[in-house]
């Protein structure tokens, strides 16, 4: 009995493999049945890695000038860093966000958890949306990479955003607006130097048209990201706590 079991799930072992880890022509990893991809088996696959596996690959999108990301990851496409890269973000937002605002009224402190909705929204529909869009269009074109391949790709272009948020507590515009320019410039160069090998394949007008939707999506989300989160609101709420203190003084 013992070895009839033993069989069965070294049988069970060896079918995994070719059921789930099995990269098709298009990189995505093969699924059985209808409608497999509504079943949590299917997105298994995409959460085989280790937590070294995610450090390096976090590490290599601060090196954009290196394009061996996807080199690194394409057998190996990996759901698990982008969505724990954002959901980390919306932690650094609300933490920041908050601090800043306490900083600013040192009297009235209160929290503001409207950051949370507000980040969790703007953060994946970007992280998912834009590979989305990015996959369809480099389809159309003749671009041979998968739906995850891109969204591994975009999701962890998006780590550059972790110490940008981190140092957005110090109030210096000019410094906020510099720290910003080379997140826009470090995830563009990241992601076009990854992408540079299928885009050679391509005309120069299709080529282009990849390069203008990654650029305008990174200054979108960067740019949102700051006058959204980042702005001088504090400013405004000392300025109305003023005129509010103005107003008590005749009464009394």
């Amino acid at each position: 009995m013992e070895i009839g079991v033993q069989k069965q799930t070294d049988e069970e072992k060896q079918a995994q493999p070719g059921q789930f880890n099995k990269l098709d022509d298009s990189g995505d990893k093969k699924q059985t049945g209808y409608c497999g991809f509504l079943t949590v088996e299917y997105y298994t696959p995409y959460f085989n890695v280790t937590e070294t596996d995610v450090i390096n690959r976090i590490k290599a999108t601060f090196l954009p000038f290196r394009p061996d990301f996807l080199n690194i990851t394409k057998e190996n496409p990996d759901l698990w860093g982008p969505i724990w890269i954002n959901a980390t973000l919306i932690f650094l937002i609300t933490a920041i966000a908050n601090l800043r605002q306490v900083d600013a009224e040192k009297e009235n402190q209160s929290f503001e958890v409207g950051y949370v909705p507000q980040a969790t929204a703007l953060l994946y529909i970007i992280a998912f949306g834009t590979p989305v869009i990015l996959a369809i269009v480099m389809k159309i074109l003749g671009v041979d990479l998968s739906f995850f391949q891109t969204i591994c790709l975009y999701g962890y272009s998006m780590s550059t955003l972790l110490p940008i948020t981190i140092l957005c507590y110090f109030q210096n515009e000019m410094f906020l607006w510099m720290i910003i320019a080379y997140g826009v410039g470090n995830s563009i160069l990241f992601l076009i130097f990854n992408l540079k090998e299928e885009l050679d394949k391509l005309q120069i007008q299709k080529k282009y048209i990849i390069i203008g939707i990654v650029v305008t999506m990174q200054l979108s989300l960067y740019l949102f990201y700051k006058l959204v989160f980042f702005s001088y609101v504090s400013e405004g709420k000392i300025e109305i706590s003023s005129e509010a203190q103005g107003e008590k003084q005749p009464g009394n």
